[in-house]
Order: C-alpha cells, then sequence, then structure tokens
C-alpha cells in the first residue's frame, strides 16, 4: 500500500470516528445503538385553486354576506327606540332582504358583490334610522332643553354647560299621574254615540272617537289643548294585530302630542233585501243554502214550487229579534215544517254599517315651554268606546278579555314608548254585604245592587325603547260599580296597581270601563249571560326611591271566546 492509499484510509477511518461521536453526542451519550436520522420527506406543495373554484369561493362569500346584513338589518328594527322608528328602520330592512335575495340567487361573483353592497348599505341605514326617535312623544319628553347653549358654547371654544333634557320633569309629572285616581266620564244611560264611556287619569281629561272612511281612520280626540284630528297625515304607528295606532300633533308651538289607537273596523257593505215584498214560506218549497240550527237569520236561495220552472229566488230567511224560529225539511231541501220565517228577496243597491263597537286609547304629553325656564309639564292616559256597557245585577259568570297596553316609561333619566300585553279576568255578580248605599255605613246583610262583580288583571310583556323591560304589573281587584253610585251613569272600575318593573317596586292606580252592545232585554234570562265584548281603561305606577321608574298607559281588549 503506498503513502498515498494510507493516507487517504486513515483520513476516511478519522471522518467515520466523528460522525460516529456525533452520534452518541446526540442520542445523550447513554452508549444505546445510533441510528441515523430519517431524511426529511419532501415538501408538497398544493395546488393552486382553479379558477373555476376562485369564482365560486368568491360567490358563496358574497351571499353569506349579504345575508348578514340583512339579518343585522332585521335586528335593528326589532331594538328600535319607538314604533315610528321601526317603521322607518323597516323600510331599510327590507331593502336589504331584498338585495340578500338577489345575492343568493345570483350566478357570478360579480353580481353576489353588487347585491351585497347594496345590503350592507340597507343595512347602515337600517340601524341609523332605528336609533333615530321617530316620535314626536318621546322626542319632545327627552329634547335637551339648553341645546342652543350647548351648540354656542362649543362654537366659541369654552365648556360646554351640562345638558339639561325635559325628561326629569316629564318623569315627575308621569309619577304625579300615574298615583291619581281614575276618572270616568259620566254620561246619559243608554248613549250609544262614541267616547259613550271615557276612562281617564291626568289632568285635563282626554277622549276619543273615531270614524273609518275611504282613506282609513280619522281620529279626533279631546282634551290636552283642545280637538285634535288626524287621518292620513299623522305618523303611522306600528300596528298591532288589529289595533291601528296614529301620533296626533295639536301645533308646533303648543308641543302636545297624541299616540292613540283604535280598533274600528271598515263599514261592511251588504245587499239590499225587500221587507216589504216578502214571501211567506211553506212545506214543499225548496231551500237553497245552510240552514242554522239557533234560529237566526241566515242568507239561501227559494223555490215555491218544486215543479214550475221558475229560477230559484236569492235572499236571506229572516227571523224577527225576539221570535222564535226554525225551518226543517227533507232530503230534497223541500221544507216540511217552518215557523217565524219570513222569505226576503234581494233588491238592487247595498247598504254600507259602520262599525258600532270599537274603542278608541292612548296616551298624551305637553311641554309647554321648550327653553326649560318654565318647569310645568303635563301627561295623561285615556280609553274611549263607542258604546259603553251597563253590567247589570243579574249578569254573573265569569269572562276574561285579552289585548295590548301603551304609553310611556321612565327611569334612568330617559322616557321611552312602551308597548305591552294586558290581561283582564271579571267575575261578574254581585256580593252580598260588600256595598251599601252611598253615604251609609256597610250593611253586612243587605246588597243594594251597587256592586255588581269585580275585575283583576296583569300588565306583563313589557317593551320600552325596543327593549324588554323585566317584571310586570298585577292590576289588584277593581270593584264593578254599577250606575248610581257615586254620581256616576256608566258601570265602571277602578282599584290599585303595583308590582315590579325594571329592578323597582311600583304603586299606583288603574280603572277601566266596559262596553258591547246591550241587547237582551233588562230582566230578561238572556241578561244573565250576555257580556260585555270589550275593555279598555287606563293604568299608572311609580316608585324606586332615589332612582324613581314610572309608568302610564292605556289599553284596549277584547273577551276571550
Amino acid at each position: 500500500m503506498t503513502f498515498r492509499e494510507k493516507s487517504i484510509t486513515k483520513l476516511y477511518a478519522f471522518a467515520m470516528a466523528a460522525v460516529f461521536a456525533l452520534v452518541l453526542a446526540g442520542c445523550g451519550g447513554g452508549g444505546g445503538t445510533a441510528q441515523m436520522p430519517d431524511p426529511e420527506p419532501p415538501v408538497t406543495e398544493p395546488p393552486s385553486p382553479t379558477p373555476e373554484e376562485m369564482e365560486a369561493e368568491a360567490l358563496e362569500d358574497a351571499q353569506n354576506a349579504a345575508m348578514a346584513a340583512a339579518t343585522a338589518a332585521a335586528a335593528a328594527v326589532a331594538g328600535a327606540v319607538d314604533p315610528v322608528a321601526a317603521t322607518n328602520a323597516k323600510v331599510h330592512a327590507d331593502a336589504a332582504q331584498e338585495a340578500s335575495d338577489a345575492a343568493a340567487a345570483a350566478t357570478t361573483s360579480e353580481m353576489a358583490e353588487g347585491h351585497q353592497t347594496a345590503a350592507e348599505t340597507a343595512r347602515d341605514s337600517a340601524v341609523e334610522a332605528a336609533g333615530e326617535r321617530g316620535l314626536g312623544l318621546t322626542s319632545l319628553a327627552n329634547k335637551i332643553t339648553n341645546q342652543s347653549a350647548i351648540d354656542n358654547a362649543v362654537l366659541e371654544g369654552r365648556e360646554a354647560p351640562k345638558a339639561v333634557s325635559n325628561a326629569t320633569r316629564v318623569g315627575t309629572e308621569l309619577a304625579a299621574t300615574a298615583a291619581n285616581a281614575v276618572e270616568q266620564t259620566a254620561v246619559t244611560s243608554g248613549e250609544a254615540s262614541p267616547s259613550a264611556g271615557s276612562v281617564s287619569q291626568g289632568a285635563p281629561a282626554a277622549s276619543a272617537t273615531v270614524t273609518h272612511g275611504a282613506s282609513g281612520p280619522t281620529i279626533t280626540v279631546t282634551g290636552p289643548g283642545g280637538t285634535l284630528v288626524g287621518g292620513e297625515a299623522p305618523k303611522l304607528l306600528t300596528t298591532r294585530g288589529d289595533w291601528m295606532g296614529r301620533e296626533l300633533l295639536e301645533n308646533a308651538a303648543s308641543d302636545t302630542y297624541v299616540n292613540v289607537y283604535t280598533d274600528i273596523q271598515a263599514p261592511k257593505t251588504a245587499p239590499n233585501y225587500d221587507a216589504t215584498n216578502t214571501v211567506a214560506l211553506a212545506a214543499g218549497q225548496i231551500i237553497g243554502g245552510d240552514i242554522p240550527g239557533n234560529g237566526k237569520t241566515f242568507t239561501g236561495t227559494l223555490n215555491v214550487s218544486a215543479t214550475d220552472n221558475v229560477p230559484m229566488r236569492t235572499g236571506r230567511f229572516f227571523c224577527a229579534s225576539g221570535t222564535a224560529c226554525s225551518i226543517s225539511v227533507d232530503e230534497k231541501s223541500a221544507i216540511v215544517a217552518t215557523q217565524g220565517y219570513v222569505f226576503q228577496p234581494m233588491i238592487s243597491g247595498t247598504t254600507s254599517t259602520a262599525d258600532a263597537d270599537y274603542l278608541a286609547w292612548g296616551v298624551w304629553l305637553t311641554v309647554p315651554d321648550a327653553t326649560g325656564t318654565n318647569d310645568v309639564a303635563a301627561a295623561g292616559a285615556f280609553a274611549s268606546g263607542n258604546d259603553a256597557f251597563q253590567v247589570r245585577a243579574e249578569l254573573t259568570g265569569t269572562a276574561t278579555y285579552n289585548g295590548v297596553a301603551s304609553g310611556m316609561y321612565s327611569a334612568a333619566g330617559m322616557v321611552e314608548y312602551f308597548d305591552a300585553d294586558v290581561s283582564l279576568t271579571a267575575n261578574f255578580g254581585g256580593t252580598l254585604g260588600a256595598d251599601s248605599t252611598p253615604g251609609s255605613a256597610p250593611d253586612a246583610t243587605d246588597n243594594d245592587g251597587l256592586l255588581v262583580g269585580a275585575v283583576t288583571g296583569s300588565v306583563s310583556n313589557i317593551m320600552a325603547g325596543g327593549m324588554s323591560v323585566d317584571g310586570s304589573l298585577t292590576l289588584k281587584k277593581a270593584n264593578i260599580i254599577a250606575a248610581g253610585e257615586n254620581g256616576d251613569s256608566t258601570t265602571g272600575f277602578d282599584g290599585d296597581a303595583e308590582g315590579t318593573v325594571g329592578g323597582a317596586l311600583l304603586k299606583g292606580e288603574w280603572g277601566g270601563q266596559f262596553y258591547g252592545p246591550n241587547k237582551a232585554a233588562a230582566g230578561s234570562m238572556a241578561a244573565r249571560t250576555e257580556y260585555p265584548t270589550t275593555a279598555a281603561g287606563t293604568f299608572g305606577a311609580t316608585g324606586g326611591g332615589n332612582t324613581p321608574v314610572s309608568i302610564l298607559g292605556s289599553f284596549g281588549s277584547w273577551k276571550a271566546e
């Protein structure tokens, strides 16, 4: 072996020894068997997305963003500060939803992104509209009375004075009004004109009448600041079921606002029938139509002879009030026997009948001096009906009335519009010994008929400024006083109200009036079970000590079936 070969061999052996030592060092020198590290796997780059995949992803992203914008716009409507703000915001929310639907139907990302932009723009507009008070009533209640002084200070670089709001004095007025007794307006017994029975809290008292024309309801409120009339021009409040709302403004100078709701329906149009040339009914005549089993008037057709070829005549089978009526037919719809009914043929023309059983109720607010130098404020709640119901002593049994309420809620230095649900339970029938002749001591053995039952209820699911308010108000037992008690000529009811609302214990007053036509004759068997069809009233309560909370509102309700 040559010197060169020996040198190479030694160099190789030295290198191998060095590698072996390094391996041992990496294993901690524990003398274990050395292993060579595994080689790193080659890095494989993911394939680049195809243009088609990139387009699909962009389309999906735009569609999802548009959907999220529409959802946010709808949430803004639900959280609006008052019903008018909600109505204004809903216009934009509907536009956002329309854009979202268009994005969902788009076939290219470019189209979807255009609809996404429209949806997001509408969302921003909905959020803005939902936060801007639409009701003059709440805007007035929270108006900063020294806004000009603040603006001037800012312009001149001075420290701006602390804002002074109407909210404090309005809240004080709400508290005072809520604690006052409910007043019922006396009316002539049997009167059936609009506002035949009114209930109010606050002075001056207010009441409302309503007519329904071609353009919808026209509401007239009489009370605070004179007469306020509103048709289509006033702001439309958010409707709840069949209740239609309007905001009325007396004039800008006096700053009197009224929020009023009504359930009046459009006039009903019915065909005319000939009540003069009636047709006597007899066995063998053919009747077309369903015959009720309750003996009431019904419409149908009649052929006086089954053998001739005279066409069937259209009309109504009329049963006069107080008459016992019945008809029986055979399998061919031929009369077998009849009692009380006559047939009135249909004639040309129609008859329009106005809704005769409706309610109108609401709240009002006046702050005469917007400058803040005059601390006088006035607020009130009222409820009126077209036909006051005279609860008679012979009426017995229990009836439930469900409806809605609205009004003003004051807390934490702010006044908010609120709406809520109302439920009433009426127990009709006098209680022995519970009443007495006015001016005399109670007689435990006598009921003079002036007390004809009692009502209890609750105000729940309160939403103020679009936000849920914890708690509820209990409408405690209110005796139904018959006409004649304390000079009243209607049968109203009033009592105490209390509950925990917004974390504060509230106490106050509530009351109401029943409405609906008294069709049954006094003293008759039917009068024992003829319940009023509706009830409306007012309520107010306040409390909370150093952080007062007040609520003042009115309600309308229908008898549950």
